[in-house]
């Protein structure tokens, strides 16, 4: 028996209802840069944060759904655009009334984007080194 083998009969008698990672997952997703550091002129980093998934047993079910969770993550993704013009112009604001340069405070992180990824394995997360390379 491999370890692969052994590894998920143990799982199943511990979870009697567990089923195989089979099939399509739909997966909303963010993009959400950030400001690493001002080593090198500046670089950036970006994490890919899972917030939700469906599985679906076929490809055209998959589909479907992905459909309609990209209108989700296009009116996710304005309104986090929106959301940091608004930031960023209340900095702004408050920089001007206080006589203050605009390295006073931190380089701000990047506005988040929403996507859908449609897999046939288990969505995962990703997240950017936090150091310069």
């Amino acid at each position: 028996m491999s370890a692969d083998s052994y590894i998920e009969a143990a799982f199943r008698r511990v979870c009697e209802q567990a089923k195989p990672a089979a099939g399509f997952f739909v997966a909303l997703m963010e993009r959400a840069p950030f400001y690493g550091g001002p080593e090198e002129g500046g670089w950036w980093g970006e994490d890919h944060i899972l917030h939700a998934y469906q599985h679906y047993d076929t490809e055209e079910a998959a589909r479907a759904a992905t459909e309609q969770v990209t209108k989700l993550a296009q009116q996710l993704s304005e309104e986090a655009r929106a959301a940091y013009g608004e930031r960023c112009l209340r900095e702004t604001e408050w920089l001007d009334a206080r006589g203050l340069d605009d390295n006073f405070l931190p380089e701000p992180d990047g506005e988040s984007e929403y996507y859908v990824l449609m897999s046939e394995g288990l969505p995962e997360e990703s997240r950017g080194s936090r150091h310069w390379e």
